[in-house]
């Protein structure tokens, strides 16, 4: 087997040999990593994080040999020594963005392109691609925003359109990104909001939020920017004063503030190190605006320049960010609607409303837009699972719809080589969305395709394993959830893996099919028993009682995968002694209220620290509260959240800057404090009550529950809560334990002061 490690390293090494050229040829290679990643050769897997590392070799090599160059929000942080994210590099070659990985995705609603805002409002259209900054020119000098401190960033009206502010000394120049609802286009706009004329330059970088990209040439045609022979950039204006960089000539930001500027060149521009920067500069009246539009469809290299025959006239007819926030709002007014008594979380929540619909890509939906934008069925369970609990049923169908297309042969879900996680997830997605829904429709289609999912988590977990008792009756070893650790046995994959083969019984038995769910209940049980026994085996060699994350492992990190067992697949009651003796265990990996995860994520972990939220939402304990409270502590001035975070520096340190697994978690949490099923029977409205909203009035309407749904409104007579409600459903208790832990009623609709 060809190695590729091994090829790519000597060829690296070989070329070191030139110092002066080392970002040329790092050129070609993190271009190779391009190619490898997108086209692996057959039979072949390209070792995981080789764009990753390319990348990062590359950009370590450029900026400790242009220093004074204006770099991005991170890099420029990790370099300085002054900064308290400055990085030590030692004798490892690479530089990662390890301490600002937090940015915000634009994007029409449900489409498959996405680009990012990071937090000094630079806007990156292409994954792993260049990026449009933005430079205001005072009389003092110019001013960039990516070496600024803490420059006011916020979405106007909770939509997606991110603004960034530059402060002036009277007013100040403002960014705003956002694309149109159904337009692949990133705007990017300047509005002069001071009373007296400025400079603002839109600039090409050939960077982004994770490392340098490559551009290699340049072509200026009318108003269109033409990078590597792709369309780039629209300028709504023509300017005269343009300065352009490469590598060798230097940073165009110094042309820009030394007056080097000029008409746009005539000739195409180049640069073999991949350099390549341009900056477009405009004055702008009080009140004037220069937008600048990029394709977020990321297109092929070409090697010609490619001219144009006609160049879109695009500033009439995109809509404003007034029209695109007033769009967001028509589309999203609908579904479970909340009305909350915390100005903060509200806007938390109607913001990842919006978000999850740019998770989705038609069919669909991915946990990140950036590095995470890719299918796995272990994040689409907890995303589909929130759409469904917030009412957008008609996109959780859709995703649930394309997955027999992504079954193999065998039976085999594949989301990844060696996930076993993946059948139990999706079946479980299926057996939730029409638990959520009571919708049946989509069983003759998805019937066929749960049998075999079914039929391969049997006769997986059937094949024979090393002679340990404890391995015995299990998945084999995989990769699994990557917060788990390395290629490992887990306990995650067989709970998903008994969930599926439940869930799958049930849904034979709604589809009439009763021999396989007959199958499915036999196999469910043989499951159930291999991994009680193992359980008990593993757990025993260490004398405590809990889930440890696997049948090898002890006390470790890891385990808090294991809670799963409780919430979202309740196999395991919240009360059961292996679910306390867990969450006892995992209280010595907590920093504050926040779970600190350190297996790979190695940083406070977002939808991981929500996973304690969920379990002891399920136990009753007001705990739960504490988990949101810090989660939306963590968010940005977005409301987005990495994967994980520094737990001193605050900004995102692994995964995607914008993780859909934690915005989604974050919904779900949210619902499940107002509205969740009750183990017990039922419906729990206010598991959890905030002190600060008492007296305050809560209105939930449209939730769905497994149960049907439900609209229900508390307000306060005298210092006495007041709950009025109405079930879609008859003789569905519904509980208040968060306020009325006593109280009950099994009526339809009513409303009544609750003992307190």
């Amino acid at each position: 087997m060809f190695n590729w490690r091994s090829f790519v390293l000597r060829r690296v090494l070989a070329r070191f040999r030139v110092r002066n050229d080392i970002v040329r040829h790092l050129t070609t290679f993190q271009r190779l990593g391009e190619r490898l990643e997108a086209t692996p050769p057959a039979g072949e897997s390209i070792p995981v994080g080789m764009r990753t590392v390319l990348r990062a070799l590359r950009t370590r090599g450029a900026a400790q040999i242009r220093p004074g160059w204006v770099w991005p929000f991170w890099l420029h942080r990790q370099l300085d020594p002054a900064s308290p994210d400055f990085t030590p590099r030692g004798h490892l070659p690479f530089m990662a963005n390890v301490t600002s990985r937090n940015w915000t995705m634009i994007g029409p609603a449900r489409s498959e392109w996405e680009g990012i805002v990071d937090p000094s409002g630079m806007v990156t259209p292409w994954f792993d691609g260049w990026s449009v900054d933005w430079w205001v020119g005072t009389p003092s000098g110019w001013r960039y925003p990516s070496l600024e401190e803490g420059l006011p960033q916020r979405l106007l009206d909770d939509s997606p359109v991110v603004e960034t502010r530059m402060p002036l000394e009277e007013g100040s120049v403002v960014c705003r990104a956002y694309s149109p609802m159904t337009e692949d286009l990133a705007v990017i706009e300047i509005t002069n909001e001071t009373p007296a004329n400025v400079d603002v330059a839109l600039a090409i970088r050939p960077y982004n939020p994770e490392g340098l990209a490559v551009v290699e040439k340049l072509f200026v045609d009318g108003q269109t920017v033409i990078l590597d022979g792709r369309p780039a950039l629209y300028l709504s204006h023509p300017t005269s004063r343009v300065a352009v960089g490469t590598f060798a000539a230097g940073d165009c930001a110094r042309m820009v503030a030394e007056k080097e500027v000029g008409p746009p060149p005539r000739r195409v521009v180049k640069d073999p190190a991949g350099m390549l920067q341009a900056a477009f500069v405009y004055e702008l009246e009080p009140g004037a605006s220069v937008r600048g539009f990029a394709p977020l469809p990321h297109e092929h290299r070409h090697h010609g320049r490619k001219r144009l025959t006609t160049a879109p006239s695009l500033d009439a007819e995109v809509p404003d960010a007034g029209r695109v926030c007033a769009d967001w709002a028509t589309a999203l007014d609908r579904g479970m609607k909340v009305s909350l008594p915390d100005d903060r979380l509200q806007s938390a929540v109607k913001a990842n409303r919006a978000y999850m619909h740019l998770f989705l890509d038609r069919d669909e939906i991915t946990p990140g837009p950036y590095n995470y934008h890719r299918f796995w069925f272990r994040d689409a369970a907890y995303q589909v699972a929130c759409l469904d609990r917030w009412g957008f049923h008609s996109e959780a169908a859709d995703v649930i719809r394309a997955f027999p297309p992504r079954q193999e042969p065998d039976g085999f879900f594949f989301s990844q080589w060696k996930e076993w996680d993946s059948n139990g997830a999706a079946i479980w997605t299926v057996a939730e969305h029409i638990r959520l829904t009571q919708d049946t429709s989509l069983l003759p289609l998805l019937a066929p395709a749960v049998e075999k999912a079914a039929d391969w988590i049997d006769r997986k977990t059937k094949e024979r394993r090393r002679d340990l008792p404890e391995l015995k009756g299990l998945f084999p070893a995989g990769i699994s959830a990557e917060h788990l650790g390395p290629f490992d046995y887990y306990y995650w994959d067989n709970l998903w893996g008994l969930r599926g083969l439940l869930d799958a019984q049930l849904l034979a038995e709604k589809a009439g099919k009763v021999e396989a769910a007959g199958k499915a209940s036999e196999a469910a049980a043989r499951l159930r028993s291999s991994l009680l026994r193992s359980i008990e085996i593993a757990a025993g060699r260490t004398g405590r009682t809990f889930i440890p994350a696997g049948p090898t492992r002890g006390v470790d990190n890891a385990m808090i995968g294991s809670l799963a067992a409780c919430y979202p697949l309740r196999l395991i009651d919240a009360e059961d002694p292996l679910i306390t003796g867990t969450l006892e265990a995992i209280g010595q990996f907590c920093i504050g209220d926040a779970f600190f995860q350190g297996i790979s994520h190695t940083g406070l972990g977002t939808y991981l620290t929500l996973q304690l939220a969920f379990v002891e939402l399920e136990r009753e304990d007001p705990r739960a509260l504490r988990r949101l409270w810090w989660m939306l502590g963590a968010a940005t001035p977005t409301f987005t959240w990495p994967e994980a975070i520094h737990p001193r520096l605050e900004g995102g340190c692994m995964g995607d800057g914008h993780h859909g697994w934690a915005a989604a978690d974050f919904l779900s949490v949210v619902r499940n404090v107002l509205v969740r099923e009750d183990p017990k029977g039922g419906i729990a409205l206010f598991t959890a009550f905030p002190e600060q909203w008492r007296g305050r009035n809560v209105s939930v309407s449209d939730a769905p529950t497994h149960s049907g749904r439900i609209t229900f409104d508390l307000r306060w007579d005298g210092g006495v809560p007041v709950l009025s409600w109405e079930a879609e459903a008859a003789g569905v208790t519904v509980r208040v334990p968060g306020l009325a832990p006593a109280w009950a009623s099994d009526a339809q609709s009513g409303s009544e002061r609750l003992p307190v």
